[in-house]
């Protein structure tokens, strides 16, 4: 109460005294605050119980009222006496003792104003930016401290002054010598700007100089308050997005990268061992303020929820630092991540031979591939799943043994593929769907055009003349019909089901998948589809023996099996298989888009390995009684038409007696044919989403020759 009331008693003298030079007012105040350690022996009593904190305020805006007095870039009297009297140093002091108890909070939010809000350059100041110095490297200090809010602040603060001023960052890094030691940089003033140069140049290969506002920024940036884990986040984001010369002291001369990736690698080990991937799947992580309310609700929680979330939310913020960063350094932290993270961390779990971590590390892979956004990781992740070959010009550095790891890896889930476990193959071949949905070529290069690029699939039909090949109009139709036609219609179950076959709504959602996929490869410098067929037989070059490639193989695998594998793997096997059919390349398109392509001796195509598998459903439903009927109720239940729990409307269209044992007798048929049925639908309506896209495909190859001719389109 005596506190309080002597500051109204001191504002009211002050109203009433005539005015005083800024100057004089200035020392007052900073007096007042020395006097306080002098007269006062309780050093016990909290600093907002005296007039220390109204006195700092007064400082500041004495501050800004002389420099708003004075012309840009004039030091007035308050400066100098605050520069030449080391009014910050001394504050540093009191701050780091925290005397009186509270101190510490308020010379940060003094050293925020001076370096927020005054205009003129400071730090280059030996009395400024030695303070700051040594006030940036007690932030963080202690965890969940109560003056973490002011430090991230301050830190912030002085990022951003450094945003303006990037030549300063070496003010802040500090040479750690033998045994620890830290030795503080001792530029002045005027040699500031001069050996600035001359320090980047002397950069040396080991990491022996630290970053303060690196360290503290991330001490702050595992807070429990997500205000002031996110705070220092952006921090870190201001000092990677300065120019390269700063950013690389930044970057590459301090243990940001280590740093990042140790944090990466100890949120992914806290994890659990076991996790089911439709629940990381189904996760939509950003970091920020929203990721830390991931983990908390009733809605979609399951067991390690908040582990998985802030393992996620903390690789979404290492891909956003390196979209920030400056180029080169954001190629550096893309390498960082991929050598101390992916090929150490994950590589290990991932090739284990325990299902439950395979199909867990699959999972959270597929999700980190799904969530990158920045082209250096989405390169290094790529890499470290599909390796260069020994010819790649885009080959990456790397040792002999990190590349027959990789090889390794891409054999294992090719592999897995067609594991004995359904939930293992669907992971993998999703994250081969997620690997060629990416926008970057190097998957589809890698695992399918470089094995098609030569042609060797092409029989080269050379009696073929130029006058033999059929109108535009017509390899429409010829193409359509052909995947229509494939099987018969007593296999099939829509037709009789509703007048509507589903192929108008192919037809429409193939126009906007083409529309949308050329629009994501129209950067990848593909040749024109239309220029295969303008190719002679004599110029294609000869090739002595055709791989379609692992992928190929696995892929056409998978397709020739669709009758005995179960739905959800059928699912993706299409998915994978409509995405290249869709695909503006021309090696592509005549191997999945065309059924016309003249194939040499063993070559396969989408077309013949589909053609294998209607002969099959036409020899297989001659042992299935009332093949259509149970067709039509398969498609039903597929469909969600039929009631689960109504016996009669599960064996509505059985013939035959329609007694209990009879109809037991029904459904057991019915169950033991289902994958067989469920093969066949997808099988059907497969058919009908590939001429769609033959249709539209062809149609837009058409339409574009005839506007190059002049003619007009069909």
């Amino acid at each position: 109460m005596f506190n309080k009331l002597s500051n109204i008693l001191q504002h009211a003298v002050e109203a009433l005294a005539p005015d005083t030079p800024i100057h004089e007012d200035f020392v007052y105040h900073w007096k007042s605050v020395t006097n306080f350690y002098i007269e006062n022996t309780d050093d016990k009593t909290p600093v907002t119980d005296c007039n220390i904190p109204s006195h700092l305020k007064q400082m500041v805006q004495l501050l800004l009222q002389e420099e708003e007095q004075r012309d840009a870039g004039d030091t007035g009297p308050c400066m100098e006496y605050l520069l030449q009297h080391k009014i910050l140093e001394t504050l540093y002091t009191l701050g780091k003792a925290d005397c009186p108890p509270g101190m510490k909070q308020q010379v940060l939010v003094f050293f925020k104003h001076i370096l927020g809000r005054v205009k003129q350059p400071l730090l280059p100041h030996i009395n400024v930016h030695r303070p700051v110095a040594k006030l940036v490297q007690i932030c963080g200090e202690v965890r969940a401290g109560p003056t973490e809010t002011e430090e991230v602040q301050f830190l912030c603060t002085v990022c951003a002054r450094l945003k303006r001023e990037p030549h300063l960052i070496h003010f802040f890094l500090s040479n750690c010598g033998a045994g620890g030691n830290t030795i503080q940089p001792s530029q002045n003033a005027a040699s500031a700007s001069s050996s600035s140069a001359a320090d980047h140049s002397q950069k040396t290969d080991t990491k022996n100089e630290r970053n303060d506002l690196v360290d503290s920024l991330l001490n702050l940036s595992k807070s429990e308050d997500s205000r002031v884990a996110v705070k220092a986040c952006e921090g870190l984001l201001l000092l990677v997005s300065m120019p390269y010369q700063a950013a690389r002291a930044t970057v590459e001369d301090t243990q940001l990268c280590p740093l990042l990736t140790s944090r990466l690698t100890s949120l992914f080990t806290s994890m659990p061992a076991s996790l089911d991937p439709s629940d990381v799947e189904s996760l939509t992580v950003k970091w920020g303020l929203d990721s830390h309310g991931y983990a908390y609700g009733d809605v979609g929680n399951f067991t390690g929820k908040r582990s998985v979330v802030s393992f996620l939310s903390w690789f979404d913020y290492c891909d956003t630092l390196i979209m920030e960063a400056h180029q080169s350094c954001g190629d550096y932290i893309a390498r960082s991540i991929s050598t101390n993270f992916f090929r150490t961390t994950l590589i290990g779990p991932i090739m284990q031979a325990d299902e439950k971590a395979a199909l867990t590390t699959t999972a959270i892979l597929t999700k980190l591939l799904t969530m990158v956004r920045s082209k250096q990781l989405l390169r290094e992740v790529i890499d470290f799943i599909i390796p260069p070959t020994p010819t790649d010009d885009d080959q990456v550095a790397g040792g002999e043994e990190t590349k027959q790891v990789d090889n390794k890896l891409l054999l294992r889930l090719f592999e897995r593929c067609d594991h004995i476990s359904d939930e293992i193959s669907i992971v993998t071949l999703r994250l081969f769907e997620t690997l060629l949905s990416k926008s970057n070529q190097i998957p589809l290069q890698r695992l399918v055009i470089d094995y098609l690029r030569k042609r060797g699939y092409h029989a080269k039909n050379p009696e073929l003349k130029d006058g033999d090949s059929d109108s535009p109009k017509m390899m429409i139709q010829r193409a359509v019909h052909s995947f229509l036609s494939v099987l018969p219609d007593s296999a099939k179950s829509s037709q009789v089901q509703d007048d509507d076959s589903g192929y108008d709504s192919y037809l429409r959602e193939a126009h906007r998948s083409y529309k949308d996929i050329c629009n994501l490869c129209k950067d990848f410098e593909w040749p024109d589809v239309k220029s295969l067929k303008s190719e002679t037989p004599e110029r294609c070059p000869v090739v002595s023996e055709y791989d379609e490639g692992p992928f190929l193989t696995m892929l056409f695998g998978k397709i020739s099996r669709l009758l005995s594998q179960p739905y959800a793997v059928n699912l993706v096997v299409t998915s994978i298989a409509s995405r290249l059919t869709l695909l503006p390349h021309p090696n592509t398109h005549e191997l999945f888009a065309d059924p016309l392509t003249p194939l040499r001796p063993k070559a396969r195509s989408l077309f013949t390995v589909i053609q294998l598998l209607a002969e099959q459903v036409i020899q297989r439903i001659v042992h299935v009684n009332n093949f259509k009927s149970k067709l039509i109720t398969a498609r039903r239940n597929l469909t969600g038409l039929s009631d689960d729990e109504s016996t009669p409307a599960r064996s509505k269209g059985f013939h035959g007696s329609s007694g209990p044992g009879s109809m037991t007798s029904q459904m057991s048929d019915t169950n033991d044919h289902k994958t067989f049925l469920e093969g066949a639908i997808v099988l059907e309506e497969f058919c009908k989403e590939l001429a769609a896209i033959a249709f539209v495909k062809h149609h837009s190859d058409a339409t574009s020759s005839s506007s190059d001719n002049s003619a007009p389109s069909l």
